[in-house]
C-alpha cells in the first residue's frame, strides 16, 4: 500500500529543476580577502546575494522574522562565504560558546553545507557563532554526521547596530570536488534561539533540513580550481611526566606497582590524495593524549556497555564502515583495535587508511599493526554502491591476526534503499547478511537484519528484525547478545497543533518495544514502552510520561553489582518515567528525571539531575548526578554517580575543560584537565593532566597519592606540500 504513493523515479534523485540562468554564482576574483568579519573588500559588494531563505521551525516555509544575506568568493587561497545576519534586537543575541566542536545549538548562528562533488551524498558542514567559534562536521545520512571530523578553515565575525556579521574561509584543499567542477551543491542555515527558528536557503520542509542533500541548492561560479595539495602532514612531539601507580588496601595502605616516570615521543600523520576525491591517511606511532576520556557508568544489567570511540584517526572518516545495528550488532567496533578490554592504550606503530569516492563507489580500508601484548594485525575493507539516490548496496570484510584469535575473519553484505511517499514523507529499507569466524578452523556464525523505517516530521516508525547465532563473533566488532532472534521497532505519533500556540508538537509513543528470543524460541528478555503523554514546546522545552515493562529470563546467576546477585529464572516488572528537558538556549538548562517501579524481585528508585549554567561568552559548566537505589529481597544498595565539567574559553583559539566524575560502585574518582590552543589553523598545543583516587577508604581520600597521574604535553604542527 505505501508503494502507490512513491514519487516518480523513486523521488528521484532530488534534481533541481530550477532556471541554471538563475542559479548564484561564487564570484572567482584574484584579490585575497583580509579575514576579520568586517565585509568591506570591494568584491562582495559585486557577488551574488542569496537571500530566499524560508522558515522550517516555527512556521513551515515561513518568512524569517530577520534578514539575512549570503555572498560568496572563489579567491586564490579558498572559498569565502561572508554572512549578514541582519537583527534589529542584536544585543539580545546569545553568544555562549566560544570553544573549538562546541555544538552552539543554544547559541545565534550560522551553518554552511558543502556538497563539493554535487553528488548529494558526500558533504562537509561548517558552523559559527558571533563569538567566531568554530564547529564543523561530516555528512553521514539524513539523520546522522560525523561530528568528530575536524577540517582547516577559519572564521571571524564583527557587530553593529545593524546586526552581526561572519567572514568564512575554507580552502581549497579542505573541500573534495572533481578536476572540471563548475558547480558545488550547498546550503545554509541560520538559527535564533530568542524565538526558537530555523530558516534555510533550500530543503526547508520539515521532514528535510541541512542535511537533506536532495534538496541541496546549486552554486555556480567554480573553474579552473587548484588540485589539492601533494601531502599533508602532522608530525607531534610529545612529553609526559606519570606519577607512581599504586594500589590501596581498605584501610588506607598502598603499594607501588610503577614507579614514577618521564617519557618523550614522536609521531606522524600523512594525508595524501590518491585521487582528488579518494585520500590516504598513514599514520605512525599515533597517540590520542588529546582524546575525550570515557564516562564511567554503572553497568545494573547482564549485557555489556558500548562506549563511544574518540580517537581521532578513528573517529575520521568513521561513517563508511559502519554495518550492522549499532551498538548491537556491529561487524567493526574500532575500539577493538589500540585499545584492551579495560580501555587502556596499546601501542600502534603503524596503520594506514584509505577513503573516498571513484565514481558512483564509496570506498574505506583500514589497516593497523598493534605491539605490546596484543601483537595484531587488524584489516578491514569497505565498499559502497550508489542506488536509487541516496541508496546504496555494499560489503564490508575484516581480518584480525593475533595471539589470542589468529586468523579471525568476518565479511558481509548490506544495503539501504530509502523513498520519498509523495513529495514530503521518507521510507527506508534496509538490512544486513554476515557471518563471522572465530580464528583458524573456528566456529562460524552469522547475523541477519532487515529494518523498515518511515522516520518523518508527525510519525516515526520502524520495525526491525535481528537474528544472531550463537557463534557470530567478529574479532573486531561488538554483539551485545549472542544465540539470539530479536523483534524490535516503535511507533511514534508526533503531531502539531492546528493553531499557533505554545505547544509546538505532542508526542505520543503507542509501542516501543525490543523482544528477544533464543534459538530454540524461549523468550530471553524484552522491554516494552508506552508515551501516553509528551510535548515540545515552542520555548524548546520538553516533557514526557513513560510507561515501562521488563521481561527477563537468565539462565544462570549473575552479579547486577559486586555482593548482589540475580539468581536464574523468570522475571517481570512494571515501571513509571516522568522526564523534563529544558530548552537548551537558556543561559541555565535544567534536565530531570525520576523512575520508579519494580525491578527483578524487588524495587528500584532512579533519578537523575543535570543543570547546565552558561555565562556568556567565556564559561560553560555542568553538573550531572545520577542515584540508583535498588532493593532485593537479600540485598539492598545506592549507586550515586557524578559528572562535572567545566569549560572555559579565553578565546575561540584558546581553551580549558575540566571533567571530573566519581561513583561510589567502583569507588573511583577522575579528573581530566586539558588546555587546547590552536596556534594557527590545524596547528595545536595540548597540556593534558590525568588522574585517579580511590573512595571508600578508612582514612578518606587519599589526594596527594592517586592511583594513577600524568601531565601531558603535546604539539602538532600542521603544513602542506
Amino acid at each position: 500500500m505505501l508503494l502507490c504513493g512513491l514519487a516518480p523515479s523513486l523521488s528521484a534523485q532530488g534534481a533541481d529543476h530550477r532556471n541554471v540562468d538563475a542559479l548564484p554564482s561564487a564570484r572567482a576574483t584574484a584579490s585575497r580577502i583580509r579575514l576579520d568579519g568586517v565585509l568591506d573588500e570591494p568584491d562582495w559588494a559585486l557577488a551574488d546575494s542569496i537571500t530566499d531563505f524560508h522558515q522550517k521551525e516555527p512556521v513551515e516555509g515561513g518568512t524569517p522574522s530577520e534578514r539575512t544575506v549570503v555572498r560568496l568568493l572563489a579567491t586564490p587561497a579558498g572559498l569565502a562565504i561572508g554572512w549578514w545576519n541582519y537583527d534589529r534586537h542584536v544585543d539580545a543575541r546569545v553568544r555562549t560558546q566560544l570553544r573549538r566542536d562546541a555544538t552552539l545549538r543554544s547559541d545565534d548562528y550560522v551553518s554552511l553545507m558543502i556538497d563539493g562533488l554535487s553528488d548529494q551524498r558526500s558533504a562537509f558542514y561548517f558552523r559559527t557563532n558571533s563569538n567566531g567559534a568554530l564547529w564543523d562536521g561530516e555528512h553521514v545520512n539524513i539523520e546522522n554526521g560525523n561530528e568528530e571530523w575536524d577540517g582547516i578553515w577559519d572564521a571571524r565575525t564583527s557587530v553593529s547596530a545593524d546586526g552581526w556579521f561572519v567572514e568564512m574561509l575554507i580552502p581549497w584543499a579542505t573541500l573534495r570536488y572533481r578536476r572540471d567542477v563548475a558547480s558545488m551543491g550547498m546550503n545554509f542555515r541560520r538559527f535564533l534561539p530568542r524565538t526558537n527558528e530555523e530558516i534555510l536557503w533550500r530543503a526547508w520542509k520539515r521532514t528535510q533540513g541541512l542535511r537533506f542533500l536532495e534538496e541541496e541548492g546549486i552554486v555556480n561560479g567554480f573553474r579552473d580550481l587548484p588540485p589539492r595539495a601533494r601531502a599533508e602532514f602532522r608530525p607531534y612531539l610529545l612529553a609526559e611526566a606519570a606519577a607512581p601507580e599504586r594500589a590501596y588496601q581498605p584501610n588506607g595502605d598502598s603499594d607501588v606497582l610503577s614507579a614514577a616516570r618521564g617519557d618523550a615521543a614522536v609521531g606522524l600523520d600523512v594525508k595524501l590524495p590518491v585521487t582528488p576525491t579518494l585520500t590516504a591517511d598513514l599514520t605512525a606511532f599515533p597517540d590520542f593524549a588529546q582524546a575525550e576520556v570515557d564516562r564511567q557508568v554503572v553497568n545494573l544489567s547482564r549485557f555489556p556497555l558500548f562506549f563511544p570511540e574518540q580517537r581521532p584517526f578513528f573517529t575520521e572518516g568513521a561513517s563508511i564502515f559502519h554495518f550492522g545495528r549499532l551498538e548491537q550488532a556491529q561487524l567493526f567496533y574500532s575500539r577493538r583495535i589500540g585499545l584492551g578490554r579495560d580501555g587502556t592504550p596499546v601501542e600502534i606503530p603503524v596503520g594506514a587508511r584509505m577513503q573516498g569516492r571513484a565514481g558512483a563507489y564509496q570506498l574505506g580500508f583500514l589497516a593497523v599493526r598493534t605491539g605490546d601484548e596484543e601483537q595484531a594485525t587488524d584489516l578491514v575493507a569497505r565498499v559502497r554502491r550508489d542506488v536509487l539516490g541516496r541508496g546504496f548496496v555494499g560489503a564490508m570484510s575484516s581480518f584480525s591476526d593475533s595471539r589470542a584469535r589468529p586468523g579471525s575473519l568476518a565479511g558481509g553484505l548490506d544495503f539501504e534503499i530509502p523513498f520519498i511517499l509523495g513529495d514530503r514523507d521518507n521510507l527506508a529499507f534496509l538490512g544486513n547478511a554476515a557471518w563471522s569466524r572465530d580464528s583458524v578452523g573456528g566456529a562460524t556464525g552469522a547475523h541477519y537484519r532487515f529494518v523498515v523505517d518511515y522516520p518523518n516530521d508527525h510519525a516515526d516508525i520502524v520495525a526491525r528484525f535481528d537474528r544472531v547465532d550463537a557463534a557470530y563473533d567478529p574479532a573486531l566488532g561488538f554483539v551485545s547478545q549472542r544465540g539470539i532472534q530479536r523483534v524490535s521497532g516503535a511507533t511514534r505519533i508526533t503531531p502539531r497543533p492546528a493553531r499557533t500556540s505554545r505547544i509546538r508538537r505532542w508526542e505520543f509513543d503507542l509501542l516501543t518495544y525490543d523482544v528477544v528470543w533464543d534459538l530454540d524460541g524461549r523468550l530471553d528478555n524484552a522491554a516494552y514502552t508506552v508515551r501516553p503523554f509528551g510535548a515540545q514546546f515552542q520555548t524548546g522545552d520538553r516533557v514526557e510520561v513513560n510507561l515501562i515493562r521488563r521481561e527477563d529470563r537468565p539462565s544462570s546467576d549473575f552479579d547486577i553489582v559486586p555482593g548482589s546477585t540475580i539468581t536464574a529464572g523468570d522475571y517481570a516488572w512494571n515501571r513509571a518515567q516522568l522526564r523534563y528537558v529544558g530548552a537548551n538556549v537558556r543561559r541555565f538548562v535544567l534536565e530531570a528525571s525520576a523512575e520508579a517501579g519494580e525491578f527483578y524481585d524487588g524495587d528500584r528508585r532512579d533519578a537523575s539531575l543535570g543543570m547546565l549554567l552558561r555565562l556568556q561568552p567565556h564559561l560553560e559548566l555542568r553538573l550531572d548526578a545520577i542515584r540508583n537505589d535498588v532493593r532485593l529481597p537479600a540485598t539492598a544498595f545506592v549507586v550515586n554517580t557524578l559528572r562535572f565539567r567545566g569549560d572555559y574559553a579565553f578565546t575561540p583559539r584558546l581553551t580549558a575543560t575540566m571533567f571530573a566524575q566519581m561513583d561510589d560502585q567502583s569507588d573511583r574518582a577522575a579528573l581530566n584537565a586539558r588546555l587546547r590552543w590552536t596556534t594557527s589553523p590545524g596547528s595545536d598545543l595540548y597540556v593534558v593532566w590525568n588522574s585517579a583516587w580511590p573512595l571508600g577508604l578508612d582514612r578518606g581520600i587519599p589526594w596527594e597519592r592517586p592511583i594513577r597521574g600524568g601531565l601531558v604535553a603535546k604539539y602538532v604542527r600542521f603544513f602542506r606540500m
